[in-house]
């Protein structure tokens, strides 16, 4: 055991895209550069037809350098979820780090996060490495791989988790996380995925519902909140 592991009462381990993100930016990403061909990809996903590793693998024989510049400029035009850096602010007051964990593209996230990334214990997502010179086609590289998941969440959570795990998510690529987590936060699809599995979650609609059920459940301070208000 890691001796750091009971130095704080718990560990965020929380989605990005339409997480900390209001919409699906790797999806409406996805589907803006490669149309059909992300539908089909995406529809064999959800029917649980496509490991989510083989889906990236695929996105990455098609990924140009052009290509992953485009998004990046995109990405950067999109924000934060209201009440996400609020939400980071109350983790921080109460000891609890935050690790980033997604399935997409690392460079997409850091187009978002990056003035943020000293706020959070680590940013974990795909990494794309170019095969070529010129940038034609990618290998999408991850650390943390299982051989269903290019981004293995729950490997992840083993990795970074000190004390109870808090996962927070909304869609296919949270399922594992959630199904190993110690405490869940699950909207729109992950919320379905969980109730026919019969995993216990907490509804959320946005990160101050999140805050609140924390202190709540006493992992949070109530004289955080109330600072942060007064701020």
């Amino acid at each position: 055991m890691v001796l750091g592991k009971a130095l704080v009462p718990a560990t965020v381990f929380c989605d990005f895209d339409g997480t900390i993100t209001a919409v699906d930016t790797f999806d409406l990403l996805m589907q803006d550069t490669y149309g059909d061909v992300w539908r089909q990809l995406k529809g064999d996903l959800l029917c649980f037809r496509l490991p989510l590793r083989q889906a990236m693998d695929r996105l990455g024989a098609m990924l140009t350098a052009r290509h992953l510049r485009a998004m990046e400029e995109r990405m950067a035009t999109f924000v934060p979820r209201p009440g996400f850096l609020h939400f980071l602010d109350a983790m921080d007051h109460a000891g609890i780090p935050v690790v980033v964990v997604s399935g997409g593209f690392l460079p997409l996230v850091e187009a978002v996060l990056r003035e943020h990334r000293h706020r959070f214990k680590a940013i974990i997502a795909g990494c794309p490495v170019p095969e070529d010179e010129r940038g034609a086609r990618h290998h999408i590289h991850s650390a943390c791989s299982s051989r269903e998941e290019l981004v293995a969440k729950a490997l992840v959570m083993d990795m970074y988790g000190q004390g109870p795990t808090i996962a927070i998510g909304d869609g296919i690529t949270d399922l594992r996380m959630a199904e190993a987590a110690d405490l869940v936060f699950a909207r729109d699809l992950l919320a379905d995925l969980l109730a026919e599995r019969g995993v216990a979650f907490h509804p959320w609609h946005d990160f101050d519902d999140v805050s609140r059920r924390l202190v709540q459940l006493e992992l949070v301070p109530p004289s955080v909140l109330r600072s942060l208000s007064c701020a």
